[in-house]
This record gives structure tokens, C-alpha cells and sequence, in this order.
């Protein structure tokens, strides 16, 4: 069927755009502006960049992925003898409430200075088999992009870790860190990017998966239709 032609005379569409006819011509309309087939590999990196960008916005909301983050970490328990002798105030309720109130902004700006490495990954990853990725399990497309992108993720979280550990002011979270950070720095910045990494791929993996349960609270009605037949 042609598209209407805005040139002809009004009188002419008049007579069209009566009743039932109406239907047809939205109907016609709306086939001339479809938009093309998405292709399988667009596909999944769509769903990822859904995926990732749902996961950034969300890392810091309560019982998501920073507070997982900041739970599962164990100073003492990574640093030996040295760290055990401060185990002791490591373990008080205080000092989790004041690593939690320092630790929480450092890794969200250490995801910050990530997200445009996992914007670039995914606008070029590579898809060998985009159909057995649309078709896995409710996080295949994360676990591919995490594959593709190896530690490059930890890479650009490590020098926010790093440098925030050169400025506690916290009196007492202060002459702990800087104490385990005295004995091993760099080591003690790569165990929380490592922790902070962690925490982001199961952030995307959780979104990713709740994607593909409900394809259309996304907004995406092509990805949703290629999901749902999938």
C-alpha cells in the first residue's frame, strides 16, 4: 500500500478519512513509518546497554549492590598477621558505619569513571552467536560482555580506590586505612575495585534478567517482541 501523498486536494481526502476508512489510513501511516527488523547482534547490545545503564542508576539503591559491597568486605581477613592486630576495632559497629559512609561515594565514582568502558565495550562487542545469546539463560548477553572485557573494568576503578585511600579524614576509619594501606596500597585498592567489579556485573546481570522476565516494562517494543520469541 502507498503512503498518503500530503499533495492531493482536500476535498479528495475528505472523502477518504470517513467512518471505518479512518482505521485504514492511520493504518497505512503507521506502516510507512515501521521502523527495519532488528537484527540478532543489535539485539543483544541493546539488552546490554538496557541492562548496564538500569545497573549504574541503581547500584546505590537500598539492599542493591553497594550495600552487598560494602557487607562482603573483610579488611582483616586480606591482610594477614598485620591486618588481624586490628581486628578488634575492624569488626565494631562504628567502623562499619564509617567505612560505609566513606566507601559507598568512592565506589560509586570508581563505577562512574567505568561506565564509559562498558559504553564502548558494548556499542562494539563482537557476537559469534547472537541467537544462543538471546536464547540463554537470564544473564548469557552479561557473562558475554564481561568475557569481552576481562579486568578492564577493575583497570578503571582502580586509581578512584587508590587515590581515596591517600585522603581518609575519618578519625578513626583514618589511622586504620592508612595503616593497612602503609603495609600494602596498591593491594588493598585492587581488592576493593575487585569487590566493586563484582558488584557491578551482578548488578547488570540482575537487570538483565529482569529484562528479559518482563521485556515490556522496558519500553523497547522491538526487543520485547524478539525476547518474548525467543
Amino acid at each position: 500500500m502507498m503512503c498518503a501523498n500530503p499533495s492531493r486536494p482536500n476535498h479528495s481526502r475528505r472523502g477518504i478519512i470517513t467512518g471505518g476508512s479512518a482505521l485504514l489510513v492511520a493504518t497505512a501511516l503507521a506502516g510507512c513509518a515501521a521502523l527495519p527488523p532488528l537484527s540478532l547482534d543489535e539485539a543483544v547490545r541493546r539488552l546490554l546497554r538496557r541492562a548496564t545503564l538500569r545497573a549504574l542508576a541503581r547500584l546505590n539503591a537500598p539492599g542493591g549492590a553497594w550495600d552487598r559491597f560494602v557487607a562482603q568486605i573483610d579488611l582483616g581477613g586480606s591482610l594477614g598477621a598485620a591486618g588481624l592486630v586490628l581486628q578488634a576495632v575492624m569488626t565494631s559497629a562504628d567502623f562499619h558505619r564509617r567505612l560505609d559512609a566513606w566507601l559507598r561515594p568512592v565506589a560509586l565514582r570508581a563505577a562512574r569513571a567505568a561506565a564509559p568502558r562498558v559504553a564502548d565495550a558494548v556499542r562494539v562487542i563482537g557476537v559469534a552467536n547472537a541467537r544462543a545469546v538471546i536464547e540463554g539463560g537470564p544473564h548469557a548477553a552479561t557473562d558475554l560482555l564481561r568475557s569481552d572485557m576481562g579486568p578492564a573494568v577493575i583497570e578503571a576503578m582502580v586509581p578512584e580506590f587508590r587515590d581515596a585511600l591517600r585522603v581518609v579524614d575519618d578519625p578513626v576509619l583514618g589511622p586504620v586505612i592508612a595503616a593497612l594501606a602503609g603495609l600494602a596500597g596498591d593491594a588493598l585498592a585492587r581488592r576493593f575495585a575487585r569487590h566493586a567489579d563484582q558488584a557491578v556485573w551482578d548488578a547488570i546481570a540482575e537487570e538483565e534478567a529482569a529484562i528479559r522476565a518482563d521485556p515490556n516494562a522496558d519500553g523497547d517494543p522491538q526487543l520485547a517482541d524478539l525476547l518474548r520469541h525467543r
